[in-house]
């Protein structure tokens, strides 16, 4: 007869095995092949260690063997059930309203829109603040193809609630609703979500996914900190990072090329994000350094379907952009008076019926084309 010490040694690693696939499920980030595959290697593990255990006539030395495998496997499952939970916890404290959306858009399969907005703060995201990058991600799923839309901060446009003339940068002072629907006026396009970021996640996502590969149209240094770039490849670091999208002063075209360079930084964070291999390793990562500096309106299940989805096929996506063009003046704004005059872009007519052509065909169903 067996010892009782064997039994509870498997009914242990029976229990974080069970706590795993719970986590595991509830989560459902996993593709099914994927869960598959797991339960396959979890049940080869169990009929390993209950043959080392409970053979008949096994030898104490077999039976230690069959105890050193259950605690390796309880071991691994303990460190699943974290790193699920990490999980949970991050896409839960990201996403600011994790049932509401639902069912909004079929974000596997629908073509979508996300506004992602930057504010000029560090730290704590909750802070109220202009909205220093303004961009719009059009996502269709199926097509695997991203079309990146860039608005200069300093846009002349109409604020949706006060029916005032305002610089862009100004909404986020009145909220990211106040921006997004400004934006939804003006450019006659549908916002379905918003992703709000500061200058801190811009750091620590490039730290997370050990940098990115940036092309610099130009050798300039920084006006702003010690950071020299070269013309051609350069890696970043998360500072470096941001710093090579902060700059304009340094380029004639100044605000136009901090844009192109705001696009590079995004597409090189996209593409590595979106790889196999920094997937797979850094989401754990990624979504714990940026829980406190990122929100979003996207529910938790809606970007465990993203992600599951990535994982499942690993295509690489297409990447896109285009920008509005402006020219500069001085204009009164609603924020800070009409009686005070501040530097302001007067958007391109030309140009903004181009970007509203660009983002209505980026957001067609496939399957009407």
């Amino acid at each position: 007869m067996q010892k009782p010490i064997y039994k509870i040694i498997y009914l242990i690693t029976l229990f974080f095995e069970a706590a795993f696939i719970f986590m595991m499920m509830v989560l459902n980030v996993l593709p099914a092949k994927y869960v598959l595959a797991i339960l396959i290697i979890i049940a080869a593990a169990d009929f390993g260690i209950f043959w080392l255990l409970f053979k008949i006539g096994s030898k104490k030395g077999v039976r230690i063997a069959g105890t050193i495998i259950s605690a390796l496997v309880c071991l691994m499952m303990l460190a699943g059930v974290y790193y699920m939970y990490v999980t949970y916890s991050a896409l839960d404290a990201i996403s600011e309203n994790s049932e509401a959306n639902e069912e909004k858009v079929g974000v596997t399969h629908e073509p979508f829109n996300i506004y992602i907005t930057g504010i000029d703060m560090w730290g704590d995201i909750d802070q109220v603040s202009r909205s220093d990058v303004n961009m719009i991600m059009s996502v269709n799923p199926e097509e695997k193809k991203i079309l990146l839309t860039s608005i200069p901060r300093d846009s002349y446009v109409v604020l949706h609630s006060f029916g005032e003339y305002d610089k862009l940068t100004h909404t986020g002072v009145w909220g990211v609703e106040e921006t997004t629907q400004t934006v939804e006026d003006w450019l006659d396009t549908d916002i379905d979500y918003y992703i709000r970021v500061n200058f801190s996640m811009l750091i620590d996502i490039v730290e997370a996914i050990d940098g990115i590969d940036v092309y610099s149209d130009y050798t300039f240094k920084s006006s702003l900190r010690d950071y020299h770039y070269k013309k051609g490849w350069n890696h970043l670091g998360g500072w470096k990072a941001l710093y090579f999208a902060r700059e304009r002063h340094a380029f004639e075209n100044e605000d136009q090329q901090r844009i192109l360079n705001q696009q590079k930084v995004m597409k090189a964070c996209i593409r590595k994000v979106t790889s196999s291999k920094t997937l797979l390793i850094h989401y754990a990562d990624l979504l714990d350094v940026v829980k406190d500096e990122m929100q979003t309106d996207m529910s938790r299940e809606e970007i465990a379907a993203l992600v599951r989805m990535q994982l499942d096929d690993m295509s690489k996506w297409k990447l896109e952009t285009q920008a509005v063009q402006g020219d500069l003046t001085m204009k009164g704004t609603y924020t800070m008076g009409m009686d005070r005059e501040l530097l302001v872009s007067i958007p391109r007519e030309k140009s903004v019926e181009k970007v509203r052509r660009g983002l209505k065909a980026a957001l067609e169903d496939a399957g009407d084309k």
